[in-house]
């Protein structure tokens, strides 16, 4: 087996691609929660990746890899009314939460990673004795 193939690695990959993009926006987020008119930005590649697999069903580990690559990931401009006078529509007790759980989010899927490779290797080195 090619670790290149593994479907459930280009999945893992796009997705630390997703959520570090996700993290970086909402950094941006909070860093602009002053700027008189700004309005806050969401990351969506979810609901991509879910479209691109449902797509990919019945298909060849091939297909499916490139489904997977082939999703964007989306930054999209919030478009929630301001309650404030300002203009700015950032909810910076929403967006810290967001970057708790996007950072989460990022560390479990690191710690997934790390599993596969482990694994990867234990096998390797059991079929070496």
């Amino acid at each position: 087996m090619k670790v290149s193939n593994n479907v459930n690695l280009h999945l893992l990959n796009k997705s630390l691609d997703g959520l570090w993009l996700r993290q970086q926006t909402t950094m941006e987020n909070i860093a602009n929660y002053t700027t008189p008119g700004y309005k806050s930005k969401v990351v969506d590649f979810e609901n991509i990746l879910k479209s691109n697999i449902k797509n990919a069903k019945g298909k060849s580990t091939s297909e499916v890899k490139e489904q997977i690559l082939s999703g964007n990931i989306v930054v999209k401009e919030n478009d929630n009314q301001s309650m404030r006078l300002d203009g700015n529509n950032v909810d910076l007790e929403k967006e810290n939460l967001q970057l708790a759980k996007t950072q989460i989010q990022y560390m479990y899927t690191i710690s997934e990673i790390n599993s596969y490779f482990s694994k990867l290797k234990s096998v390797i080195s059991e079929g070496k004795k």
